[in-house]
């Protein structure tokens, strides 16, 4: 088992220039990665930013792929979709738009001693249900990772090419193929920030699909009920 920091993370080279973030170049570094490893394939397992990553590796590169596991994300087309025709999860990405404005996102992020990530993490709205699953300690190190110099920019640029994405992302040849790796959704339906009809809305999209909703669980499920979580990963390994 291998865990990775995503470009621009922790310790990993962070690119200067946001374009350096759009999705071919972040699928470009599991691509490689895997081989590196020593390994003609492997089992995907993401959340998140991770996850968009981890659904265009298996999408595009399937022979990469054995098996994929997602958590509380859903594939970009199906997020696409879903943005542009629901109003709720707009206001759900309100976000994503505020993240487009140069310096600004890092500046917020930062203020009262980047209290942004207790709030996401531990606040009442956005954070874990289950307080045991994600300690003052873990904030705390949090903190200390994106307080280092120029240590916000590289994950937020993420959101920055998201635009750039949506107009890039499709090709003729890839909206009539669908993901054909054996595939895990897992979804806390208490996401704060993700529609959870997503997780239901790959039907047309995946071949071979298991989608398992995670009550009273919010966007981290993982932190909110690992147990569980982890014994339905291992039942579908």
């Amino acid at each position: 088992m291998v865990a990775v920091d995503l470009r621009g993370y922790g310790d990993t080279e962070s690119p200067p220039n946001t374009l350096d973030y759009i999705l071919a170049h972040l699928r470009q570094d599991i691509v490689e990665l895997i081989p590196a490893l020593g390994h003609s394939n492997a089992t995907l397992v993401a959340h998140d930013w991770g996850g968009v990553i981890a659904w265009e590796v298996a999408h595009r590169r399937p022979e990469l792929v054995e098996k994929l596991v997602v958590l509380n994300v859903p594939h970009a087309r199906v997020f696409k979709r879903t943005i542009l025709g629901t109003w709720t999860q707009k206001m759900k990405s309100w976000y994503m738009f505020l993240f487009q404005v140069p310096r600004l996102p890092e500046f917020i992020i930062s203020r009262r001693n980047y209290g942004y990530f207790s709030a996401i993490f531990r606040g009442k709205k956005a954070g874990v249900r289950n307080r045991d699953g994600f300690s003052q300690e873990d904030v705390d190190a949090y903190k200390y990772v994106f307080s280092q110099p120029g240590a916000l920019t590289g994950p937020i640029n993420y959101i920055r090419c998201m635009f750039t994405n949506f107009a890039t992302h499709e090709d003729k040849a890839l909206s009539r193929k669908k993901v054909e790796v054996p595939t895990l959704i897992l979804w806390g339906d208490d996401d704060l920030f993700l529609e959870s009809c997503m997780a239901d809305a790959h039907g047309d999209l995946v071949t071979d699909l298991a989608v398992k909703h995670i009550p009273k669980c919010s966007h981290w499920a993982q932190q909110d009920n690992f147990e569980l979580v982890n014994q339905y990963i291992r039942d579908f390994l």
